[in-house]
């Protein structure tokens, strides 16, 4: 795997990591969310996916609903599902809806929903999904009641912090080989000294049964594409340098009761982006990269202007304060 990253690094400064994890999500079969915002390479780790996976469905959009006409696609699926972007879905409710049924169905293997003018029976599905998502979109799943009985558990969330600062118009060039079969590897001994730093991060995310599951799971998967049978120490490494950036979860993410009142604070990972991005920072940049004026810039700042100072030497620049470097520090980030 660190080949794919190596090779897609050439090209695509940044990209190799998303397109590596999300290899192994793949391989484990599992529901995975890509946040960033537009424009920072989501679709560019999807499609990349697509061009080596030998057996997989591309949607630009799809409802709970809309499921029964793939009810014969979906039953017995193997495959990997790519919605490209869940902004498309044209309501809330059904992006919550397209969210959860593609949890169920990865975790569950099945769906079944009765209602008045609905009926849904999908079976036997063994395939996974990438969902790419823009932060505004994950804010509303996050605050809708489905997050805490199905997202959040069975679902993994990948924040890619970062922007494309050389554009390449070109699909990255790799291969993967998708090596044996999951079933094949033992399962993994978490005696290892690197399992309780993938625990750490993995309880960010979920539940601590759900925790056991999907490690094992992206453990076995790394070991299955590198086609051994057991998981080594190499595994873990690879895994904890890949999930690192999902730890920006516990600082973007609030609650005001212990099941209630969810906040994602999208400005906050808008400014992440910016900083894990660009060496320097400066008011025109943002403005450039959100496509807003610089009055608006400063409101929003103001308002989470904790983690950050502007330069002495130029006012309009920003430096992280130590709060934030530690944030960016622990995702992964080098600056």
């Amino acid at each position: 795997m660190y080949k794919v990253i190596e090779d897609i690094d050439k090209t695509h400064p940044a990209l190799g990591n998303a397109v590596a994890f999300a290899a192994i999500a793949v391989k484990a079969k599992k529901c995975l969310l890509v946040v960033a915002p537009a424009g920072c390479g989501k679709s560019a780790t999807s499609d990349a996916i697509l061009q080596v996976h030998p057996d997989s469905l591309k949607l630009d959009s799809v409802t709970r609903s809309g499921l029964r006409d793939f009810k014969d696609v979906f039953t017995h699926y193997q495959g990997l599902v790519v919605i490209d972007d869940l902004g498309k879905v044209d309501t809330n409710y059904s992006r919550v809806a397209t969210v959860t049924s593609f949890a169920e169905l990865c975790y569950s293997h099945f769906i079944s929903k009765h209602t008045m003018t609905v009926t849904v029976e999908i079976a036997e599905f063994h395939g996974s999904t990438i969902m790419n998502v823009q932060p505004p979109i994950l804010a509303a799943l996050v605050e809708a009641d489905e997050w805490e009985v199905v997202t959040q558990d069975k679902t993994i969330r990948y924040y890619h912090l970062y922007r494309p600062t050389a554009p390449n118009a070109n699909k990255p060039e790799f291969e993967i080989d998708w090596g044996i079969d999951m079933d094949m590897v033992a399962k993994p001994k978490h005696s290892y000294k690197a399992y309780p730093k993938l625990e750490a991060i993995a309880s960010i995310q979920w539940s601590d049964a759900r925790v056991l599951e999907h490690l094992d799971d992206l453990l076995k998967a790394s070991a299955a594409l590198a086609g051994r049978e057991s998981v080594i120490g190499d595994d873990f490494v690879l895994l904890y340098h890949l999930m690192r950036p999902m730890t920006v979860e516990k600082y973007i993410k609030t609650k005001y009761g212990f099941e209630v009142g969810r906040h994602l604070d999208t400005n906050l990972l808008a400014v992440l982006v910016e900083f894990a991005s660009w060496r320097n920072i400066n008011i025109a940049r943002i403005c450039r990269d959100y496509k807003i004026n610089e009055s608006t810039v400063y409101r929003l700042l103001s308002e989470i202007k904790e983690w950050f100072t502007p330069s002495e030497q130029m006012s309009k620049r920003l430096l992280p304060r130590p709060e934030l470097k530690k944030i960016l520090k622990e995702a992964g980030v080098e600056r």
